[in-house]
Order: structure tokens, then C-alpha cells, then sequence
């Protein structure tokens, strides 16, 4: 639903929906990366989930722990796990560092609690609006070619045609440094991925630092 640090680029639920169809059709796997998307940053839990789509193998990262431990996961389906079973020539064979980290899985499934018991999804929704209103905004001002959002996610595309390479973000990121927050800019994208349960009052103070350096960077 969204490339990370290719510029927040987004695409429609549609698109995710004829490529699993396609891959079906082909008797191909299909392929989540959910390392960034999943756990609700962009809405459902997993960003499968716009399109109601279940992958064959699905990467899980970052939010899996909270981002306080190194520990993710690699989820198949059925097909693919009975795939390994049997004679010892169908075994899957992988490396052992680190593997079965028992502190990493009981933050983990603390991660999976406070998901639950704080209703961080259905909290988030609301904040994700916020976003949305504010970056639609920041849309509109003349130095903006794009602005999109998708959950937690927002992003203004400045018109700079330096891409990735752009000064411009650096710009915008230096002036949210010295009003106390840290955006890191890809090239010429400017974002924000907020924690979900971040507080409202932090959101709003983001958000206007975020339009208030875009304006000091670049505006006229």
C-alpha cells in the first residue's frame, strides 16, 4: 500500500487486489513486506487488509517488538509451511543467530497486550485524520507538489526536481531541529510516521512544526 523509503508513495487497494489475483493466476507466491506497514501504521494491522488480501508469505518487523528489540518474523500459509515437511531433503534450511530470542518474544507478545488492552488501532484512527487534514494542507502551498497520506503515515512531496538527492528536505529538516523535532527527509519528500498512541497534544505540536519549518525553509 505504501513504499517506505522510496518517497511514502502510495497506491490503491485495487492495485494490491489484481496483483494477488494475478499471482494466483500464475501459481505464484505472493509477498508482503509488512516490516514498515504492519501494526497498524497504515490503518488495519496489516496494510493486506485494505484489499482483503492474505499473502503466502508475509515479513514482520519494527512494530513487532515496539521497535525496542531486534526481532521479527517471516508468516506463511499452510501450503507453503506442509511445503518443508516430510523427508529431510524438503527441510528449510537457515541460519541460528540469534534465532528464537525468548526476550525479544516476550516483548513481543507484551507488544500484542498493550495492542489490545489500549485499543491502539481504534485510538489511532481518530489521530490518523489529524494527519491527513494537516498534510492536505501543507498540500496547498505552492512550493508542494504532492501531498499524500495513508493511517499514520503523511508526506509532502516539495517541487524540486533534485529527487531523492534534493537539498530541500534537509532544509525543512533543519528548521523542525531547531524548533525541537527531528524529521528526516528522503530527498525531497518530507514525512511523518508518529508513534500510533502518541499523545494528541504531541501530534498537534508536530504537525504545525512541520508546517511552520516547511514555510521558514522554503516559502516566499
Amino acid at each position: 500500500m505504501v513504499q517506505g523509503s522510496a518517497g511514502m508513495r502510495t497506491y490503491s487497494a485495487n492495485y494490491l487486489s489484481q496483483l494477488r489475483a494475478l499471482t494466483k493466476e500464475l501459481g505464484t507466491l505472493l509477498v508482503a513486506d509488512e516490516v514498515f506497514t504492519g501494526y497498524g501504521r497504515t490503518g488495519p494491522f496489516w496494510a493486506c487488509e485494505h484489499a482483503d488480501v492474505q499473502p503466502d508469505i508475509l515479513c514482520t518487523a519494527k512494530g513487532f517488538s515496539g521497535g525496542m528489540l531486534p526481532m521479527s518474523a517471516t508468516l506463511v500459509s499452510e501450503p507453503v509451511f506442509q511445503a518443508f515437511l516430510g523427508h529431510k531433503s524438503r527441510a528449510f534450511h537457515y541460519g541460528h543467530t540469534f534465532c528464537g530470542n525468548p526476550l525479544g518474544a516476550a516483548v513481543a507478545r507484551e507488544v500484542l497486550a498493550i495492542y489490545r488492552d489500549e485499543a491502539i488501532l481504534l485510538h489511532a484512527a481518530a489521530k490518523s485524520k489529524k494527519i491527513a487534514q494537516a498534510f492536505a494542507a501543507f498540500g496547498q502551498r505552492p512550493y508542494v507538489r504532492a501531498a499524500r497520506s495513508l493511517g499514520m503515515i503523511g508526506a509532502v512531496e516539495l517541487a524540486d526536481e533534485s529527487g531523492y538527492f534534493s537539498d530541500s528536505g534537509w532544509r525543512v529538516y533543519d528548521e523542525a531541529l531547531r524548533r525541537g523535532a527531528y524529521i528526516r527527509p528522503l530527498g525531497n519528500v518530507v514525512y511523518v510516521t508518529p508513534a500510533l498512541n502518541i499523545p494528541d497534544e504531541d501530534l498537534e505540536e508536530l504537525l504545525a512544526t512541520v508546517g511552520e519549518s516547511l514555510d521558514a525553509a522554503l516559502g516566499k
